[in-house]
């Protein structure tokens, strides 16, 4: 964690996990990225937690062992941590998450004196402003007020200059916040406090706008949704449920045996036989372990994927796009041999998501098959438009896709 820069807050197994429960329960995105700076973050969703380990719905190829980041946002706060690959798609729980980086970034800051602060105007008559000035760096903030150093204090010449408590300012702006734009109220002194580096002052927000509440509220306060309690076991209870007033008496029931019912014995059905293939050469095999293929194809539920076959078939660099999003980022991270294109992509046009691949500079030059439903003139106009090489038909088998894959690779 120490590589991320970040301070490790959560060190708790358990908690850790109800964390991890939660992005299932939710099915909230997450982020995983090697160290490289040149490798582009990978968005997914975790699919299952174990005691150990957690399963992703989608993964790069990466290699067991491998140290990746790993990041999420919830309830408008960013969690990072580190993990470690098992298998495709597995990972280690972490041990340890920065938990609210957006507010420990936002205390550092205080204690930093770099970037936040404060300055507030008297009188305010757009563009023109007068009266009392006062300028200087953020020291703490609340929803109801903000406490700041009195760096400069300015005035005009028939007001006085010191603060007392009850002046009324009339603009207060809160800079530098991250994440945040600058937020601007009215303020009344509450009071003026000497410290070590000068004065400081007290001030008391009001007219804050709904926006810069909810901003305040996003970097400041320790929320969470209404669901994430249900992670977490009910704990330190005193007191039974039986035992309290009015409870009813629980009645023992006579204990009954068990029944006994025959399950129907079935004949399991009988193996599918997939007819005989030669024996890949030498070449073949090389040329599968090092050859990477994009297929860009919905899925259907519990249905064999095309990518599934050809990971069969010993290809062993093989990358599932599900959407233009995905394919995008898989074009960006990697430099694929062969495009293996469906005509309907989760409710897009196939053609649309290459052409708009191609227009950014992706995929220009790599040779493309068109996976079908039907062969037609429409889909034959579609295979010529993107200069297709070879089109597949679904219902074929992958013994007739196989030897136009061996004479392209």
């Amino acid at each position: 964690m120490t590589s991320l820069g970040l301070y490790s807050e959560l060190r708790d197994g358990n908690t850790i996990r109800a964390y991890l429960d939660e992005l299932v329960l939710q099915k909230i995105p997450v982020q995983l990225w090697v160290t490289q700076e040149d490798a582009l973050p990978f968005e997914t969703t975790v699919a299952k937690v174990t005691r150990d380990s957690f399963t992703t719905a989608q993964t790069p190829p990466l290699q067991a062992n491998q140290r990746i980041n790993l990041s999420f946002t919830l309830d408008a706060r960013r969690f990072t941590a580190r993990t470690k690959v098992v298998a495709a798609g597995v990972f280690l729980v972490p041990y340890a998450i920065a938990q609210g980086e957006r507010r420990a970034r936002f205390r550092a800051a205080f204690s930093r004196a770099d970037g936040i602060d404060a300055f507030t105007c008297e009188h305010v008559s757009p563009p023109f402003v007068w009266g009392r000035l006062v300028s200087g760096r953020l020291l703490d903030l609340s929803l109801q007020g903000l406490r700041m150093s009195l760096d400069d204090l300015s005035a005009a010449p028939d007001a006085p200059a010191p603060l007392k408590r009850g002046d009324a300012f009339k603009a207060v702006c809160i800079r530098g916040l991250p994440y945040t734009p600058a937020i601007q109220c009215a303020g009344v002194v509450a009071h003026v406090t000497p410290v070590a580096e000068g004065l400081s002052a007290g001030l008391l927000l009001s007219d804050l706008a709904e926006a810069d509440q909810k901003n305040i509220e996003r970097i400041l306060a320790r929320r969470f949704p209404t669901t994430f309690g249900a992670a977490f076991p009910r704990k330190h209870r005193k007191t039974d449920i039986a035992d309290l007033p009015g409870a009813p008496v629980p009645v023992k029931e006579a204990v009954k045996p068990p029944e006994v019912v025959a399950v129907p014995v079935v004949a399991p059905p009988p193996p599918r036989e997939r007819p005989p293939r030669a024996p890949a050469t030498a070449v073949q095999r090389l040329r599968k372990a090092s050859r990477r293929l994009l297929v860009i194809a919905a899925a259907e539920p519990g249905a064999q994927t095309l990518a599934d076959r050809l990971r069969e078939d010993d290809f062993r660099q093989v990358v599932e796009a599900r959407s233009y999003l995905e394919a995008q980022n898989a074009a960006r991270a990697f430099r694929f041999d062969l495009v293996l294109l469906d005509v309907k992509v989760g409710g897009h046009l196939g053609q649309m998501i290459l052409e708009t691949l191609r227009r950014h500079g992706f995929l220009t030059d790599t040779p493309v098959i068109l996976v079908a439903d039907r062969r037609d003139a429409n889909i034959a106009d579609v295979a010529e438009a993107l200069g297709a090489v070879h089109v597949h038909e679904k219902r074929a088998s992958y013994e007739e896709l196989a030897p136009v894959l061996y004479e392209l690779l």
